[in-house]
């Protein structure tokens, strides 16, 4: 004789109930103080000091273009560009018009930005007093007031005679400088 084994299944509403009693065991052990995690579950930013306002554009990165400039027997046109045979910001002017001692297309100064004084170029200047060779240079400094005015200074005043030059833009002034 063969024992014949019956397995009973659960009724639906059994089964039902079994599983909601699961779900409930494991909602509230994840609910539980010990599954928890303690401390805050996002990392909190630490706050930045504000950051300090870029440094004001250096003005006397915009001198290149057009000029008028003072110089005795003038005004004269004074073209301003960068020197394509030196790299970083070296100045070159050249006259358009020319003077009695000065010819037009004549190199009047060359110089570089102060690396420590915004605003400052130092410069050589040619001295085209009455008599003496063009040939004779003199320290100056251009000392920028704004993108369209700028004064040339001797550096020992008694080097030449005519001075300080004051240089008025043509045109309007740029925005920005051009690379180096």
């Amino acid at each position: 004789m063969r024992l014949r084994i019956r397995r009973h299944l659960p009724t639906l509403p059994a089964a039902v109930a079994v599983l909601a009693l699961s779900f409930a065991c494991v909602t509230s052990s994840c609910n539980s103080q010990s599954f928890q995690q303690s401390g805050p579950s996002m990392p909190v930013e630490m706050p930045y000091a504000p950051q300090p306002p870029p440094p004001p554009m250096n003005v006397a990165r915009l001198l290149n273009g057009n000029w008028m400039a003072t110089y005795p027997g003038g005004p004269l046109r004074v073209v301003i560009g960068l020197d394509q045979m030196l790299r970083g910001r070296n100045y070159v002017a050249t006259l358009v018009d020319g003077n009695k001692t000065l010819p037009p297309g004549q190199v009047v100064w060359r110089g570089t930005l102060d690396q420590y004084v915004p605003g400052i170029v130092q410069a050589k200047q040619l001295c085209a007093d009455n008599g003496l060779p063009l040939s004779r240079q003199v320290p100056v400094r251009i000392v920028v007031s704004d993108a369209s005015n700028f004064r040339e200074e001797l550096v020992h005043p008694n080097d030449c005679h005519g001075y300080p030059v004051t240089y008025t833009r043509v045109g309007p002034a740029p925005t920005a400088p051009i690379k180096d």
